[in-house]
């Protein structure tokens, strides 16, 4: 199966709302792959992303370290669901020792607007505010506020929330969130 056959597989078994009929099928796909081949660590996340959302943490935690050792490509990055789980747990040592691994990642250019997007609301919902922010806006600082069709949505709505959760006061990117808004809502 290629990479376009894959997603669109994933996306079959996502949109399913039986968990266990979701987990079988993942399951069912990792026997088509073997260890390294194109695929199998977006299938071993996708598995680890509905077990940690069911609190099947050590599971999710193994198979979120499966993805990365597999070395394959993934849509986002697995150590995002690693954070996660460290998070969940309320592990702060092993959630910083995962943003310093992720600062690392996004230095080198290796992580997407996904995974930005996936670190805020992470942060966000462990109550690590300034943090959120962060990570919120690091997709966000190679782009001027006036250029409001080039912003991530997602990266701007959690940027917005957090900094209003922290009253902090209102920037010019807190004003492309409005103004991207009113035209996004005006529109048919």
């Amino acid at each position: 199966m290629n990479w376009d056959e894959l997603g669109d597989e994933l996306e079959r078994i996502g949109s399913t709302p039986d968990l266990a009929y979701r987990v079988g099928e993942y399951r069912r796909l990792l026997d088509d792959y073997s260890p390294g081949q194109e695929g199998r660590a977006e299938v071993l996340a996708n598995l680890a992303d509905d077990l940690t959302a069911d609190g099947q943490l050590d599971e999710a935690e193994a198979l979120y370290e499966q993805a990365i050792a597999d070395g394959g490509r993934t849509v986002l990055n697995p150590h995002v669901g690693l954070l996660s789980v460290a998070l969940e747990r309320v592990d702060d040592a092993r959630a910083d020792e995962l943003l310093a691994v992720l600062l690392a990642e996004s230095r080198a250019d290796r992580l997407v607007v996904g995974d930005y997007e996936w670190i805020g609301e992470t942060l966000e919902e462990a109550g690590r505010l300034r943090a959120a922010l962060r990570w919120f806006t690091i997709p966000l600082r190679d782009i001027q506020p006036a250029d409001i069709d080039l912003m991530p949505v997602l990266a701007l709505n959690g940027r917005w929330r957090v900094r209003r959760a922290l009253d902090l006061p209102i920037d010019a990117y807190d004003e492309a969130y409005e103004v991207w808004h009113e035209v996004n809502e005006s529109k048919p």
